[in-house]
């Protein structure tokens, strides 16, 4: 009753402004992603509008996969019947979660009158769910669509209800062969004054004419122009097969983002969480996944205790199965609880066998404890923003993760499009949202590395991710692909966040897991990384222009000091030296040379004996030979070899006298008394 009363509400303030007036109405019997981005487009162009069946058990069958829908027009005739009397109230019904609107009434009111039928509806490029009906039709010209789709129809309350009552149908008859039926009927067609948008004028059905569209922007909204038809479509619906590439279209529809304005929908709905004390936070819980071998491993987990959050409403779960990365977990385990966290555990490696599983816990876990956010983070996504999960929360999305990529790589945690097998396709605004050219909050259909997760979500993901672990097509190399999958399939969007520079992603496909300091090894797949972390800070001081040979310290002549490596990187490079332990006698006699006999014997380990000699090498042309042309100008002759000497006093006594003569020479030297 509640809801008649409702709309005859409704219906009375339409019919007292005087005039023709548009109501839309839709049914959907669950409230999701898909039916809030419908409601809030016809907010954005104020049209008045009634959703029916909330909460009724969906019994019209799988509208993905088959045939079905006859409950929305038994829905729709009881809702609607008693006010077949209305002659100035004009329905438009469309489906409520593929659809967005993007026009205003008049516009709308002003394109049907033109179009001069009383029932209009939707057309499409595919004659469904009967194809033999086909010839049915009446022909139309090559530009045009030809046959009935009953995902979008209007006209005035009355004739909608003269259509609905034709006949009835069970829940899971097919809605669109009803209205095809009725349309194929000559005398009914007549008589109802039934016609299609053949041009896509105010209905633009999608499936099948992507490559019909070309997006441009007005000055509050962004718009699909029909180039075939030479249209400007009011309403669009992603039909069939192509609600993935819909959802990357409605970034930029119903006054959601412009060059001009920029993001327009990231200032709506947001939670505030400014003058809330500790304990009022959203309880969350941090889920680690270490799921393959990572560099920098400890500087990530830093970062991690880096983030802005109350303590004691976080929590930490941490899946690390590597034995290379054990010290590191249980060190970073160690300062989270003397952080304060709310609880920090571990899990037990000998029941979780994969990533997809470890995920499925740790969403089980946040089920369990009630967690309001649960924040997924890998490994290799490197966070330099502390106040990241704040803001995260702040901008309301079911799923939403900072836009990270590898540095000054195209490679990112989101994929703009999906190609037909479910992987990747680039978008045409892949790249402007990588590099941050436009900025926004942007709905993808994959998202991976870093994205919060809201609680009330977990139990549904959860459910998916073991019924795809269960699949027979199961790869556990793909559990981030099975992830967004399973976002997907439960109709919870995921979006990427480029507003703000958050981090960026470390890559984790090369790593070496052979020595002490595997990260040492870096330099070339991750070289920001490694520089940042082996590199002394002030070394491009000293290699900058402004530097000059008199600002230098001699100690004695033709030699200069000036800081090449960091502390940290002396400390991993000679345990790691001293790990390898393969020096060689001091003597003339050397097996590693052509030849066996070394003219200038030492107690050393050539670099290429533990695969590092590139590395060296790199070091000595970029960051030293910079100062070296600087110092002695004229020099060019390029560094060609490098060992690593043992000077500690008993290796020097087992060295056989001998002398050197070096153009240069530059040597990282370990000293001990």
């Amino acid at each position: 009753m509640l809801k008649i009363f409702l709309l005859i509400c409704i219906l009375l303030e339409l019919v007292l402004a005087g005039r023709d007036r548009l109501l839309v109405v839709t049914v959907a019997t669950e409230r999701n992603d898909p039916l809030d981005r419908f409601e809030r487009s016809l907010r954005a162009f104020g049209l008045n509008y009634k959703i029916f069946g909330i909460g009724e058990t969906w019994k019209g069958g799988d509208l993905e996969n088959g045939t079905g829908g006859g409950q929305k027009i038994r829905i729709l005739k009881n809702t609607l019947r008693p006010f077949a009397a209305n002659d100035s109230l004009i329905v438009l019904y469309t489906d409520a979660y593929d659809v967005v609107f993007n026009d205003d009434e008049d516009n709308i009111l002003k394109k049907y009158k033109a179009l001069g039928f009383k029932v209009l509806f939707g057309a499409e490029d595919f004659c469904w769910p009967d194809k033999n009906k086909a010839d049915l039709y009446p022909e139309v010209s090559s530009n045009e669509k030809r046959f009935l789709n009953s995902g979008g129809f209007m006209g005035p309350v009355n004739d909608i209800v003269r259509i609905l009552d034709q006949k009835d149908l069970l829940d899971t008859d097919d809605d669109q062969r009803y209205y095809t039926d009725i349309y194929l009927d000559k005398d009914l067609r007549k008589n109802l004054d039934i016609g299609l948008d053949n041009k896509a004028h105010i209905f633009m059905n999608l499936n099948g004419a992507l490559d019909e569209i070309s997006l441009y922007f007005e000055e509050d909204t962004g718009v699909y122009s029909n180039i075939q038809t030479k249209s400007t479509p009011s309403i669009y619906h992603a039909n069939g097969p192509v609600k993935t590439i819909f959802n990357g279209m409605t970034n930029y529809l119903a006054k959601s983002w412009t060059p001009s304005s920029g993001c327009l929908h990231c200032k709506e709905n947001l939670i505030n969480l400014e003058g809330l004390s500790p304990s009022e936070y959203p309880k969350l819980q941090l889920s680690i996944f270490v799921s393959v071998p990572t560099p920098f491993l400890k500087r990530f987990f830093s970062r991690v205790l880096d983030l802005k959050y109350p303590r004691n409403r976080a929590s930490i779960i941490v899946y690390s199965p590597f034995e290379i990365h054990i010290d590191e977990t249980n060190e970073f385990l160690k300062k989270a609880r003397e952080q304060g966290f709310f609880s920090v555990e571990l899990m037990d490696i000998s029941d979780v066998k994969h990533d997809l599983r470890a995920r499925v816990e740790a969403m089980e876990l946040c089920a369990e404890d009630s967690c309001d956010y649960v924040f997924m983070l890998d490994g290799g996504a490197h966070l330099t923003d502390p106040d990241i999960v704040l803001k995260l929360i702040t901008s309301n999305r079911s799923i939403i993760g900072p836009k990270l990529s590898r540095r000054k790589k195209l490679w990112s945690n989101f994929w703009g499009a999906l190609s037909k097998d479910g992987f990747y396709s680039r978008s045409d605004d892949y790249v402007e949202i990588v590099e941050r050219v436009k900025k926004g909050i942007w709905n993808v259909p994959y998202l991976s590395d870093a994205y919060l997760v809201k609680g009330k979500f977990v139990k549904a993901l959860s459910s998916t991710y073991q019924d795809l672990y269960k699949s027979d097509k199961f790869l556990p190399e793909n559990s981030d692909i099975y992830a967004s999958e399973a976002a997907r399939k439960n109709n919870i969007f995921m979006w990427v966040d480029n507003r703000e520079d958050f981090g960026y992603l470390i890559n984790t496909e090369t790593m070496s897991t052979t020595h002490l300091h595997n990260d040492l090894w870096q330099t070339f797949d991750n070289p920001m990384d490694w520089e940042e972390t082996y590199i002394h800070p002030e070394n491009k001081i000293w290699a900058a222009d402004n530097k000059l040979m008199e600002d230098f310290e001699q100690p004695c002549p033709d030699v200069f000091w000036f800081p090449l490596m960091s502390e940290f990187f002396c400390k991993e490079f000679i345990e790691e030296m001293e790990h390898f332990g393969e020096w060689s006698s001091g003597s003339n006699k050397d097996s590693r040379l052509e030849g066996g006999y070394e003219n200038v014997p030492t107690r050393d380990i050539h670099m290429r004996q533990v695969d590092w000699e590139a590395h060296w090498l790199h070091i000595m042309r970029t960051y030293v030979k910079p100062i070296q042309r600087k110092l002695f100008q004229g020099h060019e002759e390029e560094v060609n070899f490098g060992k690593y000497l043992n000077h500690c006093i008993q290796a020097m006594g087992e060295v056989e006298l001998h002398r050197e003569i070096q153009t240069g020479r530059a040597t990282i030297i370990k000293a001990t008394q």
